[in-house]
């Protein structure tokens, strides 16, 4: 089956069809394994929170093949057989998520996630909007991407509970400003490697600086009208202390990409357990 894929190198294989941004894959996983296991009340729940993770997982993998057909693509097929491996795994994506939406639609519980995948679609199509508008568009444009992803939050809590609930939306946001955080952290690492300008590193840090307060004051906000629980909040403190430590340091720091990435899926996993625990103590 799918013999033709023996004629593309792996590497290529797996670029045309697979989605290769490890930083949107964690915040995908994060977003809909914290929404399940803040809003879990029942085994019964299990087959369609998996359910959900396969229509999730598909829909998110997608993305790439149907993009790479697009003219603008640098990655668009060159060849009948790399053109055969596309439409393949367009078509194996589009059967997995349709199955498991029916499934789901079987359960009684597409009524619970239509609305979380109709935002997540509005994002979507917001974050190629703003991609056209250029360079100046990809920051913004991975933030509201991130957003998109964590709305899996909302559908996981509420599948998982059988119901909505405004913790549902916490998620979503909690989710989504982690998110944030760490994307803009990483991308301002990378601009620090590729400039030596010490007044363009210091906007930077301001910028970064700027939006680590406003973060502060959204939690401490949201926790004193208790939308948001005080232990989740605390789950930024890592980060808080990084921004602080690389904004306000004299001297930047060489970039090993390699070891970020580690340290950013780190975080993430810490980020979830924590919130988890936060979102299920806080369970009157």
């Amino acid at each position: 089956m799918f013999t033709f894929g023996n004629q593309i190198s792996p590497a290529r294989r797996r670029a045309l069809v697979w989605p290769r941004e490890h930083g949107a894959w964690g915040i995908l996983l994060v977003s809909l394994f914290t929404g399940a296991a803040a809003g879990f009340s029942s085994i019964a729940s299990l087959p369609r929170l998996l359910w959900l993770a396969l229509a999730a997982t598909a829909a998110f993998s997608l993305r790439t093949p149907l993009e790479n057909t697009f003219p603008s693509s640098p990655l668009r097929p060159r060849s009948r057989a790399e053109w055969r491996w596309v439409i393949s795994a367009i078509v194996v994506y589009t059967l997995s998520c349709g199955f498991a939406v029916g499934m789901l639609w079987r359960a009684g519980t597409l009524g619970l996630i239509w609305k979380p995948g109709a935002i997540a679609a509005a994002l979507f199509a917001s974050q190629a909007a703003m991609r056209r508008v250029g360079r100046v568009g990809r920051l913004p444009a991975e933030i509201v991407g991130a957003f998109g992803l964590a709305v899996v939050a909302v559908a996981a809590w509420a599948v998982a509970a059988g119901r909505f609930g405004p913790q549902a939306v916490t998620l979503w946001l909690v989710n989504g400003l982690f998110a944030t955080n760490q994307i803009l952290y990483v991308q301002l690492r990378i601009h620090e490697a590729r400039i030596a300008s010490h007044s363009l590193l210091s906007g930077d840090r301001a910028i970064l600086l700027a939006v680590e307060a406003f973060t502060a004051v959204f939690l401490i906000g949201a926790w004193r009208d208790g939308w948001v629980p005080g232990l989740a909040a605390v789950a930024f403190l890592p980060l808080f202390v990084r921004a602080a430590m690389w904004s306000l340091g004299r001297k930047s720091r060489p970039l090993q990409i390699h070891r970020l990435g580690k340290t950013e899926l780190v975080h993430a996993i810490l980020f979830g357990l924590v919130v988890i625990v936060a979102f299920r103590l806080s369970i009157p």
